[in-house]
């Protein structure tokens, strides 16, 4: 192979920035979506009041898992109904914490 055979190194340059730039965005969107695991946490079900994770995995709390909501220690914007969070196949609104 020639140094005309060859493309210029600008042009190899570019390539490899649109090639990221496509990774970098499929990677966006995938961690945006819900799948099957929407963000949640653990809420106090009367009140709202977050609470920490552990509060909501032993069996002896009334804290109960909170899908798609915002707010650090109010509960806001979300769903106690995971199913919920799959309508329409989108996942969690655009202003919750999972997308």
């Amino acid at each position: 192979m020639t140094q005309s055979d060859a493309a210029p190194a600008g042009r190899r340059r570019s390539g490899f920035v649109a090639l990221g730039m496509v990774g970098t965005l499929a990677l966006a969107l995938t961690g945006c979506s819900s799948g099957d695991n929407p963000p949640r946490r653990c809420v106090d079900p009367g009140t709202l009041k977050v609470l920490d994770n552990h509060s909501c995995t032993d069996s002896r709390s009334t804290g109960r898992w909170y899908y798609c909501g915002s707010g650090s220690t109010i509960a806001t914007g979300g769903t106690f109904d995971k199913a919920a969070t799959k309508r329409g196949g989108f996942g969690c609104p655009a202003h919750s914490a999972g997308g």
